[in-house]
């Protein structure tokens, strides 16, 4: 029988792998976190279904059997995506699940930040005033230029909810073509210099690989407007985040909202990012719904269903390996 380990928890996730499975996978919950833990509890895995484990050379070195590294999320650059595939192992992600609840909270934050409405919050509740003037420069939404940075299934999306408001958008994606954005989204596709010189709010959408990891870094943030609102709700390894808090700092960055920061696990009691009420953060939540949990768990069995019928082309394999 096929193996298959889970290598984190997911509530509700095991009824369902188990109903899709049957009795051809067989599947075991065995969360680990580090190397040692992946090589010990997946050492007989033909397939394993992971989410932030470090898939790492060595790990990946240590797992004879290993056919398919299948990703329970929708980025995958915790694992070695390319010596996967020299060792001729699948890596696929789920590409569905929760882009409704991300553009939802994408578009929300853009709202919020626009109107200061969590600063207007606080001095409401915290510093017990009652005052309209406390942030001046606000500006009517429709004024603003929304800029992009990616324009996959998510910005779309936030594109679909934009439009009603009237904003100007922009995007920068090398691999989308010009008119198809034009003519059924109403956005721009233009050049990453400006995109980010020209937006009020900018909102991120990219996966973490080589190209862009930090893409938003001291010299990017020099490009940008004095003042500019930034939105992180896809990865936190698309920033500096030292660049972030000296945007902060100097206020060339007036709001920094995150929904991810680089390590999954972070120390809050000594982030920088703590220090600084400009910085809006929430723990990686942007994807939750009851309905995109389930989503996720649905989508990321019938990856490694698909893969191990020999149906690979529905099994979203990212390296290139089977297809």
């Amino acid at each position: 029988m096929i193996k298959v380990v889970r290598t984190y928890d997911f509530p509700g996730a095991l009824e369902i792998e188990r109903e899709i499975f049957g009795d051809m996978i067989e599947i075991v919950e065995a969360p680990s976190s580090t190397e040692e833990e992946l090589i010990e509890n997946c050492k007989d895995a033909d397939a394993v279904i992971c989410e932030y484990e470090p898939f790492t050379k060595r790990v990946i070195d240590a797992l004879p059997n290993l056919k398919l590294i299948a990703f329970g999320t929708i980025g995958y650059n915790y694992a070695d995506v390319d010596y996967a595939r020299s060792k001729g192992i699948a890596v696929s992600h789920i590409s569905k699940y929760c882009i409704k609840e991300v553009a939802d909270y994408t578009v929300g934050m853009m709202l919020n930040l626009n109107s200061r409405i969590h600063a207007f919050h606080r001095l409401v509740k915290e510093d017990k005033k009652w005052d309209f003037e406390a942030f001046p420069g606000i500006h009517r939404f429709d004024t603003q230029t929304v800029g992009l940075l990616g324009f996959g299934n998510i910005p779309r999306l936030v594109a679909e909810r934009l439009k009603p408001f009237g904003v100007r958008i922009i995007a920068y994606d090398p691999f989308v073509d010009k008119e198809e954005a034009k003519e059924q989204y109403g956005v721009e596709i233009t050049s990453l210099e400006e995109v980010l010189a020209q937006s009020d709010i900018l909102s991120l959408h990219l996966p973490v690989n080589k190209d862009t990891e930090k893409i938003i870094n001291d010299s990017s943030i020099a490009k940008m407007k004095d003042g500019v609102m930034l939105i992180n709700s896809a990865r936190g390894g698309l920033v500096d985040e030292s660049s972030i808090v000296k945007g902060i700092e100097s206020g060339k960055l007036q709001y920094y909202a995150a929904d991810v920061l680089a390590d999954e696990d972070p120390d809050l009691e000594t982030h920088p990012f703590m220090q600084h009420d400009n910085i809006i953060l929430t723990p990686h939540i942007a994807f939750y719904s009851e309905e995109a949990v389930r989503e996720a768990s649905v989508e990321t069995a019938m990856n490694v269903k698909h893969f191990f019928e020999g149906n690979y082309k529905d099994a979203q394999i990212v390296n290139g390996v089977h297809l």
